[in-house]
């Protein structure tokens, strides 16, 4: 009889996890002790792991030395479930938008601390390679997903990157204005130089007190894609999904 060879770990990276658990279970933040206990592992190994655990901000260590979760850790779980929240209602949208369309369809969302990122990328049927794939960022001041973010988004946020990108790329502020304030107008991003050969347009989905959510994306051919077709139905869609919110 065959028997099912276990893969091989890193025990050190289950035992941690074992840690979070037995912390995220409990009602209360717990003491080194009492983890030692839940866990069965003896003070001294648990107490390096302790400290890691808190460097990473997994785990964060009260003044009355007790553990609860981390800032970076409930950061973590709140855009996990932020995704699949956006997602599961944005799917069928973009199953429809890609089937009328015939063209490659992404959804993108903001990342603390990181910038406009493509959670969704649904292909078309069209012979196009696009070197960018579920969670790609990209730019802030010449990417379609990422004007709209830089049109809608709160400024507080979104100021950094655009400071940042503006220095490094050589865009001149009043040209990028420019470009912004005529998204705002239009409410949707239209770029085809951000990639050799490639259009892009994208629109704002907003929750219900009007914030930005996503940003709901066509990207095609330039010369073949039928743009104007494209922005009203990429236009249409993103209302409807954005009632949904």
């Amino acid at each position: 009889m065959n028997k099912t060879k276990e893969k091989k770990g890193i025990q050190s990276v289950e035992l941690g996890f074992s840690i979070v658990k037995a912390v995220s279970l409990s009602d209360e933040p717990l003491s080194i002790t009492e983890l030692s206990k839940l866990c069965n592992i003896p003070k001294s190994q648990l107490y390096r792991y302790l400290v890691s655990l808190c460097r990473i901000g997994f785990l964060k260590k009260g003044k009355d030395l007790r553990y609860s979760l981390g800032d970076e850790l409930i950061s973590i779980g709140i855009l996990a479930m932020k995704k699949v929240d956006i997602q599961a209602k944005a799917q069928p949208y973009i199953e429809k938008l890609s089937e009328k369309l015939n063209e490659t369809i992404a959804l993108a969302i903001w990342i603390k601390n990181r910038g406009p990122m493509f959670i969704t990328w649904k292909e078309s049927k069209k012979p196009i390679n696009i070197n960018i794939r579920d969670g790609s960022i990209v730019s802030l001041t010449t990417s379609a997903a990422g004007n709209v973010f830089a049109a809608f988004y709160p400024e507080e946020e979104i100021k950094p990157f655009i400071d940042r990108e503006l220095a490094e790329n050589g865009m001149k502020r009043e040209t990028f204005d420019s470009l912004i304030a005529a998204v705002k107008e239009k409410g949707y991003a239209y770029t085809d130089t951000y990639l050799p050969g490639i259009t892009a347009v994208s629109a704002p989905i907003f929750g219900e007190n009007k914030e930005l959510i996503a940003a709901l994306n066509v990207i095609g051919i330039s010369g073949v894609m039928d743009v104007p077709f494209v922005i009203e139905e990429l236009l249409k869609t993103a209302e409807q999904l954005s009632s949904d919110f």
